[in-house]
């Protein structure tokens, strides 16, 4: 059994993605839960789409026990859209067979989670997103895992291999790599792609700028008695329709 996970390099530090965390270590328990029942092991690989130096999440996810690492090289951007990102994954997920994809929720620096969901589509399989428990079920080839909905309700649902999943913070609480991993990381190869060798993604969306907002510092001072303030903020409350 496959399980390919995608993950991402967010922030200047060369973290993964925090989501992306979780969804490696779904897949590490899934490989060690069926470990010793399966007549076939579990493989996991990841995958991620960036700039050379997104290689090191790629080495701490060998370093957590991934298995097989996949790196398209991207120019240098502040800014890719969710269906460009998923275009480069499905380059990936494409070229291997896989039984089950994950992924996280969401980034922590887009906030989108937009590129799980685009991702299916484009592959034309099943997914499930906000996902807070699964329980493999390979012998009947299915998953099936309860996801988050609104008002604190959960979704139980089935689901025919191949899947993907977008997994939400709290199902598990990610390990740690040990130094003797990691330095064993440092000699894994890494699958590399370039950019230039996938096919042309479709275009929906130009880059025109990203800036940060302006820092305001607007205040207002409610004068008069205690009731006259009381009223003064009654008012403003009501005029921002926030009453």
């Amino acid at each position: 059994m496959n399980i390919l996970v995608c993950i991402k390099q967010v922030g200047n530090d060369g973290e993964m993605n925090l989501f992306d965390r979780h969804a490696l270590e779904e897949a590490l328990l899934i490989k060690e839960q069926f470990a010793t029942k399966m007549p076939e092991s579990v493989t996991i690989t990841v995958v991620t789409a960036g700039p050379t130096t997104a290689a090191k999440v790629i080495r701490r996810a060998f370093g957590l026990g991934a298995d097989r690492g996949y790196h398209i090289i991207t120019k240098n951007s502040e800014y890719t859209s969710s269906l460009v990102t998923a275009y480069h994954l499905a380059a990936v997920a494409q070229r291997t067979h896989y039984n089950l994809i994950l992924t996280g929720i969401i980034s922590a620096d887009m906030m989108a989670g937009q590129t799980g969901p685009m991702l299916a589509r484009i592959l034309e399989i099943p997914c499930a997103t906000g996902v807070v428990k699964t329980n493999l079920n390979f012998k009947d080839n299915l998953i099936e895992v309860e996801r988050e909905r609104e008002n604190g309700w959960r979704d139980i649902i089935a689901i025919d291999l191949p899947a993907l999943l977008t997994i939400q913070a709290g199902i598990n609480t990610p390990r740690y790599p040990r130094l003797s991993n990691m330095l064993a990381a440092g000699q894994k190869d890494i699958i590399t792609i370039a950019e230039t060798e996938i096919e042309p993604t479709p275009t929906r969306e130009t880059y025109i700028g990203l800036e940060n907002p302006e820092k305001t510092r607007a205040g207002l001072m409610l004068d008069g008695s205690l009731f006259d303030k009381a009223q003064q903020l009654f008012t403003i409350l009501k005029e921002k329709n926030l009453l």
